[in-house]
């Protein structure tokens, strides 16, 4: 998969706010993640951020955009800070356009770039504020800020793009382009930038327990303006059905819930709609099936924005909310669901009225489901994007590997990372079940062995992962001065000898499942480099090489590989040590 999306239920979570503290210095300091605090704003219903930008600096407030492009400021009243600088950039290529996508309004702007201080975290404590020089951004005009929470100015973009927040923050560090929103109704909600863990005070780690689905790839733009074809930024996902109670809700158009060649229809996630919109024949058989789920409830007159409320003195409580039944989100198959309580679907408008909080959308939208802010809070997001995945073309010789005898059926269901009339497909099967379905063939790099790289490198989230990790595990030996091309070394004097090397953790790699897997012992892992220094023996590839582990030649010394290509290409390791 191209890129996927993963969220956890935090029903009820209380979560720690980091405030930021002074920068120190340069950014010697390699920090494992970022984040930043979100406030609901209760007069918008939109989510706003605070993000430390410019010399001097300068806490600007902005509206949350998990679909934006990019960030965009009100710079029509002058931005004349000493570290702000234009994009240098050709002829007539230097403008892009900010939209404000609550009002769906957007004009032309100007490229470029200033410091932005953002706080540091290990997913647990909070870390020094670490900067960021020539962040790019767009300078927008005043009038855009319509419809925004006072006080803002200007949107953080979060979106699919080469500029958002989460590329620019995991290029300039060197971690993958994973993120977590986690937003709440009151208090304070983040955003994780980074790899887990996210912790909460219930010492909760909410990336050990994700629903997995993968992100689809509208191949046309949402945006109000643009000025060549392009995907969208926003995130979509594959909504399949809809069940209510646990029975599928009858006469939803399956082709709705499909992005199609113009790039219409689907299900996108929004925290710029304050409530999830359906289009109006989904909107009429999802409230249809949940009034007649509840039909001992007595309905009350409908509360704007709302179409079906209730009594709610004749609804009990629960620990998830109203007692209402669940609605489940059905995603790649029915076992891999998004299920929303009581405490995401109803809406309490009074004292004694309760509203099922979907709203109406029109029969043509752009997007048929669009999850909206509302449905969102009380769980944490995750959403991540691989860069090493490619589709396989038709005639290309992975095709004819894989027995490929399809092209050119990517928008018979949702489409998918890319996808285009090009890609040889195949058959995906669920033997369990014999269940069947059309798939898109593609490749994505994983791990390699090479006899002509000298020890094994390691893309850079992995190395900080695997470093730190193995450190921690020697904390009572000293590290010394790294030599390079190794980055953590220690005092050998202080670490004693096996006969499978020095004294020292086994490293596993795991393979297929728990019980196989490749043992490097002491004499594989750990590197002299002198008469006291022992280093481990791994590098940083940084963080988009082509390959994500290239296991190198040190490693495989004393193993014997045996590589068996007629069943299967099976490789079989003997260790000689």
């Amino acid at each position: 998969m191209a890129s996927s999306f993963h969220f956890f239920s935090l029903i009820f979570f209380s979560l720690l706010f980091l405030s930021p503290s002074q920068a120190k210095g340069k950014n010697s300091f390699h920090p494992h993640a970022l984040l930043l605090p979100v406030q609901k704003d209760p007069s918008t219903l939109l989510y706003t951020t605070q993000l430390n930008q410019r010399t001097p600096q300068v806490s600007e407030n902005l509206t949350l955009d998990l679909g934006g492009q990019f960030l965009w400021v009100d710079c029509e009243k002058g931005y004349s800070f000493t570290s702000y600088r234009r994009a240098r950039c050709s002829k007539n290529r230097r403008e892009l356009f900010p939209e404000n996508t609550v009002i769906s309004a957007a004009t032309s702007g100007e490229l470029g770039s200033d410091v932005v201080l953002i706080q540091s975290t290990d997913g647990t404590n909070p870390g020094r504020v670490v900067s960021v020089p020539h962040f790019l951004f767009v300078c927008g005009p005043t009038f855009l800020l319509k419809g925004l929470p006072s006080g803002v100015k200007g949107m953080a973009g979060l979106g699919r793009t080469k500029i958002s927040l989460p590329s620019q923050f995991s290029s300039h560090f060197s971690f993958n382009k994973t993120f977590a929103i986690c937003l709440t109704a009151s208090g304070t909600g983040v955003i994780f930038f980074g790899p887990g863990p996210y912790d909460f005070l219930q010492n909760t780690d909410a990336s050990t327990n994700l629903i997995y689905t993968p992100l689809l790839l509208n191949p046309t733009s949402t945006a109000a303006a643009y000025s060549k074809p392009e995907p969208s930024s926003d995130y979509f996902i594959g909504v399949t059905s809809i069940k209510i109670n646990l029975t599928t809700v009858p006469n939803i158009d399956a082709s709705l819930l499909a992005i199609n060649r113009e790039g219409n229809g689907g299900t996108k996630i929004s925290t710029v709609t304050p409530y999830t919109v359906l289009q109006t024949s989904i909107y009429n058989a999802v409230t249809k099936f949940f009034k007649n789920q509840l039909s001992g409830i007595p309905t009350v007159r409908a509360v704007a924005p709302f179409g079906l409320c209730f009594n709610s003195t004749n609804i009990g409580s629960t620990r998830v909310g109203a007692a209402v039944p669940e609605i489940d989100l059905v995603l790649q198959n029915e076992t891999v669901y998004w299920r929303i309580f009581g405490a995401n679907s109803m809406a309490q408008v009074s004292d004694e009225v309760l509203c099922l909080a979907f709203v109406d959308g029109g029969v043509n939208p752009r997007t048929s489901i669009v999850i909206g802010g509302y449905q969102l809070e009380e769980i944490c997001c995750r959403f991540y994007s691989s860069t090493t995945y490619r589709p396989a073309q038709c005639l290309s010789s992975q095709c004819s590997v894989a027995g490929a005898v399809i092209c050119g059926k990517c928008f018979s269901g949702p489409a998918r990372p890319g996808c285009s009339n090009n890609t040889c497909e195949l058959f995906a099967e669920n033997t369990v079940t014999d269940a069947y379905n059309i798939g898109d063939l593609g490749s994505d790099v994983v791990s390699k062995i090479s006899t002509v790289t000298p020890y094994t490198v390691l893309q850079t989230s992995i190395y900080n992962a695997v470093t730190g990790f193995f450190r921690n595990q020697l904390s009572g030996v000293p590290t010394v001065a790294a030599v390079a091309p190794f980055r953590l070394c220690f005092n050998s004097t202080n670490l004693g000898s096996t006969r499978l090397g020095p004294g020292v953790p086994a490293i596993d790699l795991v393979m297929q499942n728990e019980t196989v897997y490749w043992t490097i012992v002491g004499a594989n892992s750990m590197v002299q480099v002198g008469d006291e220094v022992l280093c481990l023996g791994f590098v940083d590839g940084g963080s988009n090489p082509r390959t994500s582990i290239v296991i190198g030649g040190y490693q495989i010394e004393d193993n014997l590989l045996q590589f068996d290509l007629v069943h299967q290409g099976w490789v079989h390791l003997i260790s000689t040590v």
